[in-house]
Order: C-alpha cells, then sequence, then structure tokens
C-alpha cells in the first residue's frame, strides 16, 4: 500500500516537472523564433543644389537594371561638378565610389573613387568632378556605391550636365514651388499671389480636401477651415527637367486640431509642372494629395466606425467569409480588425513609433491583402523596396502570413527583382493571387508564374499576357485572356488550375471584355464588323454578348434589336452597352440609345465597408463602417513579431521578355510611373492626358509632353519635295516612305516594295536600321509635334488611301506635304486636327536608335 502511494507521488511530481520543463524550453523557443523586423541601416543620400538638399535617395542592396531605373535628375555645375551629403545614422561608411553609365545601360563611362569627403556628426558631405566624357544636354546615369557594414549599398539617379547655367532653371522651380506651398497656409495674405496661378473651374472636385488641383477653388487651395497648426520644411525632389519644363515634388506633413482638441497627423504631397520663361514663370499643372496616418487612437474609433479622416477613398479593405474580421491598408499600413477578439492588429508597415525617420517613411512599396479567414489569419503581399528588415534595400515581391493566434508574421517567399520598385508596384496591381493550396500566382514582365509556397518551386503557366487581352475575377483566381489574332479565349482558374477554352466561330472573333463578379463577359464579333473610328480606334462590332460562370455554365446571352455592341461598362450588377449602326455613306459607326443587361444577383456587398460621410468643417472624410460594434473601451491593439527562419525563402525568376519584339513603354507623370503599356499609342495617349513622358526599355524617350520650339521646319524634306519630279503621279504612301527614308541618307524603291506586299511598317524597319517604328493610331496631331520637333516626319495615313507628312510647325500652323496634290503648305493646327481625326489619326513615325 506504501509503495503504491510512494509510485503515484512519484508519477505526479514527474508529470510536474516534466509539464513546467516542456513549458519553459516551449516559452523559451518561441521567443528565440521571433524577433522585431530589423531596423533600417542604409544611409540616405542627398544633393547639394545651390544650398539646398534636394533628391533624397535610399540605398539598394544589389545592382539594379539601370535601363529600367528613371527615379530622380540633378544638373551638374558648369565644369560638371556634383556636391552630395551622406546620412549615416551612426552606421561605419567606408569606400565612396561613383559611377557614370549611359541611361540605357549598356555601357560605363566613369568608374572613379571620392576622395573629397568631409565628415560632421553622421553627415559625410563630398563633392566630385565628372571627367570630360559625357555631352552637354544628356542625361546618363549616376550611381553613388558605399560600404555600409559589409554590404555594398547602390544610390541610382539620373543626371544631366547643362554646361551652362541658362540651360536649365530647376533652382526657379524649386524656389516657386516651395514658396507657393508656404503661401497655402496664408489664406487672408496670399490671395492675389497664388489666384493668377489658379485655374478654378467645374473640373475641380472641391468635396474634400484629400485631392486638391490647379482647377480646384482657392478656399481649398488654402486648407479651408481645417485649423492646420503646423507642417513640417518640405522635402524636394526634382523628378523631370526639360529645356522649357520642370516637375518638382514636395513631401511633407502638417497637423490639425481638430474640434474635440486632438491632433491629426497628415502626409502631403505635392506635384508642379512649371514652365520657365525669361518673363516669368508659368504653373502648367498641380496636384496636392493628403492622407492621415491612421494609428488606431481612441479617436478614430468609435462605436460601429474606424474613421480614416481626410483621406483617398479608395482605401483596400477585405474581410473574411462572416466579417467577423477584416483587413485593411492605411498609409502604407496593414491593419487587422477581430471582433470576436475584440483586437485590432498593425500587422505590417515599415515605419512606428520606434521607427519614423526618412527611410522608414519611405514610400517604395505597395501592399496587397491576399486573404483573410475566419481564424484572423491574413495573408499579405509587399511588392516594391523594402525598407528595412532581411530584405533591407532590395527590390521585389514579399508573400507574407499573418498568424492572429501566435500573433506572428512569417515570410512565406520573396520573390527578388532588379526592376524599379515602381515598375515592380505596376506589375502587382496585376495577377497576385494565392491559392487556398497554397500556390502563389504573379505576373512579372507579361508572364504568369506558379510559386508553391511551401517548396518554393516555380514554373511558367501563361505566356506574353498582353493588358488589353486579358481580365480577372473580382476575387483574382480566375484569369480569361484572348490570343493575338481573337479566335479563342482562355480561362484558367487559379485555385484548380483547370483550363478551358471558348472559340470563335470562322469568320468570327471573341473578345474578353471584362468580369461580373466571378462571371466572365465575353462577345462575338463578326470580322467584316471591324473598323476604325475617327480617333484612329478599332472599333468591333459585337453581334453577341454572353456571361458564363467559372464552371462555364451560360448565364446571359444578349443579341441587340438593332445595330451591333461597340463597348461595355461593368457597374456592380449592371452591364451597360454601348450601340451602333454602321453608316456605309459615312464609313462610320453612328450611336444609337444604350441598353444594359441587369444581374439578377445582385452584389454582395461586405459586411464591413468604406463609406464616405461629410461634414462641415473637414468636408469629406473616409470612414470604415463596421459590422458589430466595437468595444473601445477594452480594445488590444497589438503588434505581431516576424518568425525567423533557416536559409533562403527566395524564389528567383528571370523574365525571358524580349525587348527587341516585346517592347514595353513607361509612362511617368507628375508623382513618378503611371503605368505600363505594350503598345506605344496607349503610352503615348497615356503620358498626353497625365500630363508625362514615355519612355521604352533603353530608358529613351518615346515621347514627352510640352517643351515644343516656337517653330521648327524639316527642310531637308521641304526640299526634297520641291525637286521631286512627278510627284502627283506616284503613289502617296511610297512617295511618303521615299521622304522618310532619304532623309535618313537611305535611298530604296518604296514602290516596288509596297507592290510585292510589303507593309510601310516592315519597309520601315528593314531600312531604318536601330530605329524603332512606331505605330500610333487614336494619338492627338498635337502629340505628334513632338517627333517634328526633334526632325522626324510623321506620316499620316488617309481614309482615301493617300498618306501625308507633317513636317513642320509654329504656334499657328502645321507643315504638311500632300503627295497627290505635289504641295509643301501650311494648314491651321486647329484644322489639321480635325483633318486627321476626321480620318481616324493614323500616324506613323519612328525613334532613331541608340548611339552610345
Amino acid at each position: 500500500m506504501k509503495n503504491a502511494i510512494f509510485k503515484s507521488i512519484y508519477t505526479i511530481i514527474v508529470f510536474v516537472v516534466s509539464v513546467f520543463l516542456i513549458g519553459h524550453f516551449t516559452n523559451v523557443e518561441t521567443v528565440d523564433m521571433t524577433a522585431e523586423m530589423g531596423k533600417a541601416t542604409f544611409p540616405t543620400v542627398t544633393f547639394d543644389l545651390n544650398g539646398r538638399e534636394v533628391n533624397m535617395l535610399h540605398g539598394y542592396a544589389t545592382e539594379m537594371e539601370v535601363a529600367h531605373m528613371r527615379g530622380e535628375i540633378i544638373t551638374t555645375s558648369a565644369s560638371r561638378g556634383v556636391s552630395f551629403k551622406l546620412n549615416t545614422y551612426g552606421e561605419a561608411v567606408t569606400n565612396l565610389k561613383f559611377e557614370v553609365r549611359q541611361v540605357s545601360g549598356n555601357s560605363l563611362v566613369e568608374n572613379s573613387d571620392i576622395t573629397d569627403v568631409t565628415t560632421d556628426g553622421d553627415i559625410i558631405s563630398g563633392k566630385f568632378q565628372i571627367k570630360d566624357l559625357i555631352d552637354a544636354g544628356k542625361e546618363y546615369m549616376l550611381v553613388i556605391l558605399a560600404d555600409v557594414n559589409g554590404k555594398t549599398a547602390r544610390y541610382y539617379t539620373r543626371v544631366i550636365w547643362p554646361e551652362n547655367q541658362d540651360s536649365y532653371h530647376p533652382e526657379e522651380a524649386i524656389s516657386f514651388a516651395l514658396n507657393f506651398s508656404n503661401k497655402s497656409f496664408d489664406k487672408a495674405g496670399a490671395s492675389e499671389e497664388l489666384s493668377k496661378y489658379m485655374e478654378s473651374n467645374s473640373e475641380g472636385d472641391n468635396s474634400s480636401f484629400s485631392h486638391v488641383t490647379i482647377n480646384s477653388s482657392y478656399d481649398q487651395l488654402t486648407w479651408g477651415n481645417l485649423n492646420i497648426t503646423n507642417h513640417t520644411e518640405p522635402r524636394v525632389m526634382v523628378r523631370d527637367i526639360q529645356p522649357q519644363t520642370s516637375i518638382i515634388g514636395l513631401e511633407y506633413q502638417v497637423t490639425q486640431k481638430t474640434e474635440d482638441g486632438s491632433e491629426k497627423i497628415y502626409n502631403i504631397e505635392e506635384a508642379y509642372r512649371i514652365r520657365y520663361t525669361s518673363d516669368r514663370i508659368y504653373l502648367l499643372n498641380f496636384d496636392r494629395t493628403m492622407n492621415y496616418i491612421f494609428n488606431a487612437d481612441i479617436s478614430d474609433i468609435t462605436d460601429n466606425v474606424i474613421s480614416l479622416w481626410i483621406t483617398d477613398p479608395n482605401v483596400s479593405v477585405k474581410e473574411s467569409d462572416g466579417g467577423s474580421i477584416f483587413a485593411f491598408i492605411s498609409e502604407g499600413r496593414l491593419y487587422v480588425y477581430n471582433s470576436n477578439e475584440n483586437k485590432i492588429a498593425l500587422v505590417f508597415g515599415f515605419y512606428d513609433e520606434e521607427n519614423n525617420d526618412e527611410r522608414d517613411t519611405f514610400k517604395g512599396n505597395t501592399i496587397h491583402i491576399l486573404s483573410v479567414d475566419e481564424a484572423g489569419n491574413v495573408e499579405f503581399a509587399v511588392s516594391g523596396y523594402m525598407n528595412r528588415g532581411e530584405h533591407e534595400g532590395c527590390v521585389g515581391n514579399a508573400i507574407y502570413k499573418y498568424d492572429s493566434q501566435l500573433n506572428t508574421i512569417e515570410e512565406m517567399v520573396f520573390v527578388p527583382s532588379t526592376l524599379h520598385q515602381d515598375i515592380v508596384r505596376a506589375y502587382s496591381e496585376g495577377v497576385l493571387y494565392v491559392s487556398k493550396g497554397g500556390e502563389l500566382f504573379i505576373r512579372i514582365d507579361g508572364d504568369v508564374y506558379m510559386i508553391d509556397l511551401e517548396q518554393r518551386g516555380q514554373k511558367k503557366i501563361i505566356e506574353n499576357l498582353s493588358e488589353d487581352r486579358y481580365s480577372q475575377s473580382d476575387s483574382g483566381s480566375i484569369i480569361a485572356w484572348q490570343d493575338e489574332s481573337k479566335k479563342s479565349v482562355q480561362i484558367m482558374n487559379l485555385s484548380t488550375q483547370i483550363q478551358s477554352e471558348i472559340k470563335a466561330d470562322a469568320g468570327d472573333l471573341v473578345r474578353v471584355l471584362g468580369f461580373m463578379g466571378e462571371d466572365l463577359v465575353y462577345g462575338m464579333v463578326h470580322e467584316s464588323d471591324v473598323h476604325m473610328d475617327r480617333m484612329g480606334t478599332t472599333v468591333y462590332g459585337m453581334y453577341s454578348i454572353h456571361i458564363v460562370d467559372s464552371e462555364g455554365n451560360v448565364l446571359e446571352n444578349y443579341s441587340p434589336p438593332q445595330g451591333v455592341v461597340t463597348n461595355i461598362s461593368i457597374e456592380d450588377n449592371l452591364i451597360r452597352l454601348s450601340r451602333a449602326q454602321w453608316n456605309d455613306g459615312s464609313g462610320l459607326y453612328e450611336e444609337l440609345i444604350d441598353d444594359q443587361i441587369m444581374n439578377t444577383l445582385k452584389k454582395e456587398v461586405g459586411s464591413n465597408f468604406i463609406s464616405v460621410a461629410a461634414t462641415e468643417n473637414y468636408k469629406n472624410i473616409t470612414q470604415i463602417s463596421v459590422k458589430s460594434n466595437i468595444k473601445t473601451k477594452s480594445l488590444i491593439l497589438q503588434t505581431p513579431n516576424m518568425t525567423l527562419y533557416e536559409g533562403s525563402r527566395e524564389v528567383e525568376i528571370k523574365s525571358d521578355r524580349d525587348f527587341e519584339s516585346e517592347p514595353y513603354y513607361f509612362v511617368y507623370g507628375m508623382y513618378g510611373l503611371i503605368n505600363v503599356y505594350d503598345n506605344p499609342a496607349d503610352a503615348v495617349n497615356g503620358a498626353y492626358n497625365a500630363p508625362g513622358v514615355v519612355t521604352n526599355d533603353e530608358n529613351q524617350y518615346v515621347w514627352v509632353r510640352g517643351n515644343l520650339l516656337t517653330s521648327n521646319q524639316i527642310m531637308y524634306i521641304t526640299n526634297l519635295a520641291e525637286n521631286y519630279e512627278n510627284m502627283t503621279a506616284e503613289d502617296s504612301t511610297s512617295v511618303c516612305l521615299d521622304m522618310i527614308l532619304q532623309h535618313k541618307g537611305i535611298s530604296v524603291n518604296a514602290k516596288s516594295m509596297l507592290e510585292q506586299g510589303e507593309s510601310v511598317v516592315d519597309i520601315l524597319k528593314n531600312n531604318l536600321v536601330g530605329a524603332r517604328v512606331l505605330e500610333l493610331d487614336g494619338c492627338p496631331m498635337e502629340a505628334m509635334l513632338y517627333y517634328v520637333n526633334q526632325d522626324i516626319p510623321v506620316m499620316a495615313t488617309l481614309n482615301d488611301g493617300n498618306s501625308i507628312l507633317i513636317i513642320g510647325f509654329n504656334d499657328l500652323n502645321t507643315v504638311l506635304l500632300e503627295p497627290s496634290t505635289g504641295q509643301v503648305y501650311k494648314l491651321g493646327r486647329g484644322d489639321t486636327t480635325s483633318l486627321l481625326e476626321n480620318n481616324g489619326n493614323h500616324f506613323i513615325t519612328y525613334l532613331p536608335g541608340i548611339s552610345n
């Protein structure tokens, strides 16, 4: 009996000790296996422009593709000197060097040590002179290199040598922007000065302070009744410099004192497009954004509302199936609210109360919410530049999983890139989806890859996905794309990888039109009903519209009772159909009354959703309407740690896009990159409306808004035309081709080539060696003057089969060569615009090859 008692006691003691030891070591292991995200270690670099610091650069941990690194721009002194400051933030920095490269990345111009440096605390001031190996007025890529804690940090910026200080005027443009911004806080005293630059009209939306433009009211510009009590010194970015115009960016913060006495801090970004003349400075465009820095402060949260105050209402929100958990993104940070546990977590963000310097707050990335489950777990992606942590200074796509119960974040995979972060961010707005089976689908350079998040293997599943030929469902789980011939549509369910096909009948085409939720909308077209409109845009006259679900089941078939469908727009559960009737007389589609298709299944609205509330002093503010009441007094705020792991979770994907056969075009506006296109006409139209510029895969300018000379005429072609014998008897297209090629010193028989079946584009491509031929159908005539300004003729084809050349312009007129009449003549710019619009705006021109 006694032995049995001792055995029982011994068993209990062993059990208790075992539990204690297991619990102890388990807890120790948990602590050791998580940690806070590493702090930023890379220095920042700024440049000195007549005593003013501009263009803060952030370091890259890897060598980047120079041809895809546009960034900001600096001017050297007249003697090619560059002055800079490097803020070490207390880190050891050695071995300072600089490189000068062609912007195409094709060749290295100079590689030298930086020896003229002085140190004052954390600031290293340096200067160097670029050798006499660069051309004045030509952009180059400057790379500053520094060794930091055993790593090499690289800093990229464009640089241009003005040769003399009258070539560009960045200092005057910066002074104007800073003065304009500062005056906006002086409502009473600045009216006369600021009003003369504003173009207040009905295009300006004065309902919210989150976006202000040159068309906004003076009251909107000067902050209304917001009670701004403080603003920080702006950081200055010189985003673009052209001979006549500059784009200047300012970033700063303002503090607003609210009616209840609390203070709200906002991020402000301003962009100025400025034209300098010897007489005065013109403000061509102005844009300002204002966004609240949400901190989950108790004053931001009421019973069933999370207030984001003055913020762009396009806030990303994603909820679990039951709606009890939702994630949202506010100013570059991811939050998750869990109503079941009454907690809100700041899941991810490079900046917080302890990490809040210029490196942490740099806006070089985009967060995407991929999934939210009922347990509160969230999968998300961070696309772009990594400010700090494991991948500090790297660019790519990092996929993370937040575990709500453990309050940890685990990296699943990192896909590095050597492209500029803004290009990676633009790509990430396309295909980026995680299936329930743990596969990531990501688009890189037009191809879609599948990555196993567990094993980290990858394979390409879709090739050459053109922007205008594919669409994704609302959830991202289904993708549909058409081949280049538009004869078939492929549909893939990314969750199952099951693929199906829709084929067009003989003589027909099929077009992907979009998704209504998870249901695909597509149209069928007779090839004979494909025409061009007056603007040069291809119009597909669709004789039927079809809606199918994810299983391929037909939900709706629609055929217009009259005419054809030329376009559709999808709004929630309604499809608006633009209809038209072909007119043989005018050779154009004539509009009919619109029709519509109503989906009987109403589009589901989330339990937690974005709403906009009108207020008296703050105007429209952005809120998240929450499904259930928030217990503010007991609300828990959490910040998770990062899960540590051994080895690497990188998955490297090398793009195999051929830049020659599959070129991309990059449109940059007032805030940087706007979009990436695979069609040059779409890119030029995008930059024309932005306004901005277009570059290609070699960092070469394809098009620039404005900056025209007062007048220009290609006299070589003018003289050729005057001496051209019997021009009117020749085919006008062959004459235009002869003129274009002879202008480049090339003599061929264009007429014979056309008769043998060669196209205009093929003739130009085959003979203008190294040049890039641009088909710019649908672009405005005014945009074509950019090429004429550079002595590059533009050919326009007319509806009657004839062609003309645009070879000159002045403030009032264009100069046209019309082979069918044998004349070179002036025509008013407005009349030329009307003439070419009525003939479809069909333009062909070229870019000369890059010479190093």
